[in-house]
């Protein structure tokens, strides 16, 4: 079994810098380690071991000339294989694009990688990422290495994995209703949906659709800051991105001050009490740490909950409905069945639903007038059994509330709020619990000073090793596995 890479950001590119280490070493060990855990978990389209290696022995060479290196020389990342990696496939967990190869880079991955992050691969996520599940007809199932019976979240499921197995140092995800933050609570990470316009979106299918981010999960906090310093940052790619706004994330602040207002459900979804109780947990924390922290939530209801379902699924149809026509016989039949429905709403009732969407913001604006961060929990219970279905957990209890997988996608409706996850514990089965820090818009610092606290105080746990004992897993698409 390869040993996984623990070092943080800083540690790795300082021993490149120095000499200690070199980055083609690193990324050997980072590939080592993918190929091991993929074996296992699934949690790579595509492992780029030449373009890795490239990338780091460039590192190398321009180290041996004296040259100045970036603040990720030799990081190993991985990218989700939704998002452009030039020369890299980018086959968005679907046959419709089992050959695609990307021609460019994202501006996020040009960014991180002229900062010297080095690509170790593209990670697995649900068919054009439509689900909190990560499994896909091309790929297969992904699984949890806290419990490989369990779904890592999704849709930026297989970016969760590399990095709790060690096998990269952060990962890039995509966020349009909690694909980075419901992985980060289900694997024991942190992650984060930045403020909208702070990450450009140039490689959407839409620029005027802002409920998209691009995020990051990472082990720490600090390994988070280190890649939303090189993320952040205006390009006329997007009109979308801030041009003149700046956030700076250290050193870290205090919260002693911090107006935090706790909800344990929203107003109207179904949480464990388990999930309360670790949420509590964290509240204690941050009051110990100098905070305020009160009881209250933003005058939101079930219905604006389901409006961003519409949008979403509109959004699928939309954008990829024509291209999955292509191959419907080999399309998730739950995103096929989504598609066909999306279609039957009409233009009125899309704009209908943007009352909605606004009566939710001017209720968010007023609750910021009192508060500035909302915790909550992020996922309404533990990681659930593989072999789930989005649909089952958007059904109503019997006194009327939303039986929700996950509290997350409120947050993408109100998109300049930045939300981070934070590892809270575990719940009575030993997987890990999420708290979902919001704060006021464009706040990013202020929400992952939360985090650092709550970070500090209760750590970020690593998964035992007994994923390593589980049966090989074989994907449904093997030829497209490795290029």
């Amino acid at each position: 079994m390869s040993e996984p890479l623990w070092d943080s950001a800083a540690t790795l590119a300082a021993d490149v810098k120095s000499g200690r280490r070199t980055a083609v070493s690193i990324a050997t060990q980072a590939l080592a380690r993918s190929r091991s855990v993929q074996k296992r978990l699934n949690c790579f389209a595509e492992i780029a071991d030449d373009y890795a290696l490239e990338a780091a022995s460039a590192i190398d060479q321009k180290r041996a000339r004296g040259l100045n290196l970036g603040p990720l020389a030799g990081v190993p990342i991985a990218i989700k294989d939704s998002t452009p990696v030039a020369g890299l496939g980018m086959r968005s967990g679907s046959r419709a694009y089992a050959d695609v190869v990307a021609t460019r880079d994202s501006v996020l991955v040009h960014r991180l990688r002229a900062a010297g992050a080095i690509i170790v691969g593209k990670t697995t996520l649900s068919e054009v990422a439509y689900s909190s599940f990560c499994d896909s007809p091309l790929t297969g199932i992904t699984r949890n290495p806290w419990n490989p019976d369990t779904t890592p979240g999704g849709s930026s499921g297989g970016s969760a994995v590399a990095v709790a197995t060690g096998c990269v140092t952060f990962a890039e995800g995509t966020d349009m209703g909690g694909s980075v933050r419901i992985p980060a609570s289900f694997t024991g990470l942190i992650g984060i949906k930045p403020s909208a316009g702070r990450i450009p979106n140039d490689d959407q299918p839409s620029l005027m659709d802002d409920i998209a981010h691009h995020g990051l999960l990472a082990r720490s906090s600090e390994d988070l800051v280190r890649g939303l310093t090189v993320a952040f940052g205006p390009d006329e790619s997007d009109p979308l991105t801030l041009g003149k706004s700046h956030v700076s994330f250290d050193p870290p602040g205090s919260v002693a001050g911090l107006r935090i207002a706790v909800s344990s459900d929203l107003g109207f979804f179904s949480v464990e009490p388990y999930v309360v109780e670790r949420l509590e947990a964290a509240a204690a924390i941050l009051a110990a740490a100098g905070a305020i922290v009160t009881r209250s939530a933003p005058q939101w209801n079930r219905g604006m909950a389901d409006a961003w379902v519409r949008h979403w699924h509109v959004h699928l149809a939309a954008h990829y409905g024509a291209d999955l026509q292509r191959v419907q016989d080999d399309v998730d039949p739950r995103l096929w069945s989504i598609i066909t429905n999306a279609k039957k709403y009409s233009a009125v009732e899309l704009k209908e639903d943007e009352h909605l969407r606004t009566l939710q913001w001017k209720r968010m604006a007023t609750f910021w007038e009192t508060a500035d961060v909302l915790l909550s929990p992020t996922m309404s219970r533990t990681a659930v059994a593989v072999q789930g279905d989005d649909a089952s957990y958007h059904k109503a209890t019997d006194d009327g509330r939303k039986h929700g997988l996950d509290l997350t996608s409120m947050f993408n409706w109100v998109p300049w709020c930045p939300a981070v996850s934070v590892p809270a514990g575990s719940g009575p089965d030993g997987l890990p619990v999420g708290v979902h820090i919001a704060a006021q818009p464009f706040r990013d610092d202020v929400a992952l000073n939360v985090a650092r606290v709550i970070e500090a105080a209760l750590g970020v746990p690593v998964p035992p090793d007994s994923w390593m004992d589980t049966a090989t897993v074989v994907t449904r698409a093997a030829s497209h596995a490795h290029r």
